[in-house]
């Protein structure tokens, strides 16, 4: 079975390398530029796990977490956070509440693969 990931950030330049990766990676990805657009296409996609930005103009993806979540809990364990104030406290205080993976955009995106293997086989979502 073919794992669906869903890319959500304001940045093209970050979903086109994240997309490479992850399709490289065996897994079929679907992008949207803002949270309101992952939203749109949460019924349609039906990803397994969602990588989102923190920061995007309109609703931050700490926002859209909690409305995936209301809409689809499967999606709880599976939001890996993406951001380049990764030492921020505010942000990282918020994260570790929701016990969810934060990953520096300046960091080797190629993280993101094994962080989204990882919530693939550790959350109860299915």
């Amino acid at each position: 079975m073919i794992s669906k990931i869903l890319i959500v950030d304001d940045d093209p330049d970050i979903r086109g390398a994240l997309r490479r990766l992850l399709e490289r990676s065996g897994m079929q990805v679907t992008e949207a530029d803002s949270a309101e657009a992952a939203i749109a296409q949460l019924v349609s996609s039906r990803p397994d796990v969602v990588v989102s930005d923190v920061m995007m103009p309109g609703r931050s993806g700490l926002e859209l977490y909690t409305t995936l979540v209301e809409h689809s809990p499967r999606l709880e364990g599976r939001v890996i956070f993406l951001t380049g104030a990764a030492d921020e406290p505010a942000i990282n205080a918020r994260i570790e509440e929701l016990g969810a993976p934060l990953i520096g955009k300046l960091e080797d995106l190629a993280v993101v693969v094994d962080a989204v293997r990882l919530a693939l086989v550790t959350s109860p979502g299915t």
